[in-house]
């Protein structure tokens, strides 16, 4: 979730500029591989997490939160009218960047 400072900073810069979000997603930050008990730290909060990657029903709920979480950013992104791509690194850009790029200029030409 952006920050209120940063969307609206967002939303002023692209009422002069032609500001897109590009929003670059790795397989891995998607999905937990089933690896069995995982326990992490929080860099920032050095909080201690205990996972186990090795149930499907945690790898589910954790790739539904990534999914909800990217969802929600291009929603604050189309909110402040700033145009964002979703590319993932497992997949070639060239197809995401195609579509947007031929969206984009239909919407343009309705206008």
């Amino acid at each position: 979730m952006l920050p209120k400072t940063l969307q609206s900073a967002l939303r002023q810069t692209n009422r002069k500029h032609d500001v897109v979000a590009v929003q670059i997603a790795d397989r891995y930050e998607m999905e937990l591989p089933a690896l069995g008990r995982l326990i992490l730290e929080d860099a920032e909060s050095g909080e201690i997490l205990e996972i186990n990657t090795g149930s499907a029903s945690s790898r589910d709920a954790f790739a539904l939160r990534q999914e909800k979480q990217i969802e929600e950013l291009a929603r604050q992104f189309r909110s402040s009218g700033i145009d964002s791509i979703q590319v993932r690194t497992d997949e070639p850009y060239s197809a995401a960047l195609g579509r947007f790029f031929e969206t984009r200029q239909k919407r343009r030409l309705r206008r």
